[in-house]
């Protein structure tokens, strides 16, 4: 009695079934009759040899139909889920869904995953409450360990999401509202699922953290570090465009002591109106931004300039280099375009 084999595909990684055996008659006097036993171990390798390839290619699956009640199985529905951004199914899978599911719909996952989808889901099949899961979420791989719990006849994830929520209180400034792929935050915590969401609020001049928050585990909760307000690189090339505008108006003033600006020569009783001021140092590349903790209308703009000045001194011209002087600012960061005043 031989079986012969063949690759049911009820998981994405493909699991083999043995379809009832039937009678073969076998002879050892010729290799005739040896050649059905040959054909079934070439159908086994060759289906086990796309398995693999297969499973190399989506992720595995060590288990079951992904409808089954074990640990497992609630682990994997939950994983396919996410990756095909069906929070109300991801939803289903929770022992205890958040109260609040602000940022959990089908929109916002799909937002968290645009980046790149949670793909290649690997899990093996175990009857602990503690459920071993390898996945990648934008090419990145991660590995981690999910809580589950019974209920009813079969299982749920227990996991702390965000290990009890992000804390959003203290981060958000009043001036600056936070929208997490493009829903506004409004309460001091939230529950993000595994993804990298996009952070906007109501200028480009500034960016909460990098400009994304990545969740790539369950329990992930981001530091304070990662919602920190940073000046944006569109925000930096805009301060640098008023620093330079601001300057570029000042050189061109005929005086000895420009109005509003962060530099002058105040020894000399020549003729103001044969000034040449000429800016020696390049501003853009050297300018330091420290936003205020309460205003950011109200931010300080830093910079070292090296400056020379030329005017006639009766009948020759005399050229000057002035020390080194440091200038400093007040940058609006919220003006469009930036403006810039200077106060030393």
């Amino acid at each position: 009695m031989l079986g012969d084999l063949s690759c049911t595909d009820r998981t994405a990684a493909g699991l083999y079934t043995l379809i009832g055996p039937r009678e073969v008659m076998m002879s050892e006097s010729t290799n005739e009759n040896r050649r059905p036993a040959f054909r079934g171990w070439m159908v086994f390798a060759i289906v086990a040899a796309v398995a693999i390839a297969a499973g190399g290619i989506t992720g595995r699956v060590i288990l079951g139909a992904s409808g089954g009640t074990g640990p497992s199985n609630t682990v994997m529905r939950f994983f396919q889920a996410l990756s095909t951004n069906d929070a109300k199914a991801a939803l289903a899978e929770l022992a205890t869904p958040p109260s609040d599911a602000t940022f959990i719909t089908s929109e916002i996952l799909a937002a968290g995953h645009g980046a790149g989808a949670i793909s290649e889901i690997s899990v093996p099949a175990t009857n602990s409450t503690v459920v071993p899961i390898s996945y990648k979420l934008g090419g990145e791989a991660v590995t981690d360990r999910i809580s589950v719990q019974p209920v009813g006849n079969g299982y749920k994830i227990s996991a702390s999401l965000n290990s009890g929520g992000i804390a959003m209180k203290g981060k958000i400034r009043a001036q600056l509202p936070l929208s997490i792929a493009g829903t506004q935050v409004t309460t001091d915590t939230v529950v993000l699922l595994p993804g990298s969401y996009p952070l906007t609020t109501t200028t480009d001049h500034l960016r909460y953290g990098t400009g994304s928050l990545v969740i790539k585990r369950l329990t992930d909760s981001p530091s304070a570090n990662d919602l920190k307000l940073e000046v944006s690189d569109i925000g930096q090339t805009a301060a640098a465009t008023a620093v330079t505008s601001s300057l570029d108006a000042c050189t061109a003033q005929k005086s000895f002591t420009p109005a509003g600006c962060p530099f002058k020569l105040t020894v000399t009783t020549a003729d103001p109106s044969t000034v040449t001021w000429t800016l020696l140092s390049k501003p853009a590349d050297d300018l330091k931004i420290t936003i205020s903790a309460t205003d950011v209308t109200r931010s300080t703009v830093e910079v070292p300039l090296r400056m020379r000045i030329s005017y006639l001194n009766g009948t020759s011209t005399v050229p000057q280099d002035l020390a080194g002087i440091q200038a400093v600012g007040t940058v609006d960061l919220l003006a469009n375009p930036t403006t810039v005043a200077w106060t030393t």
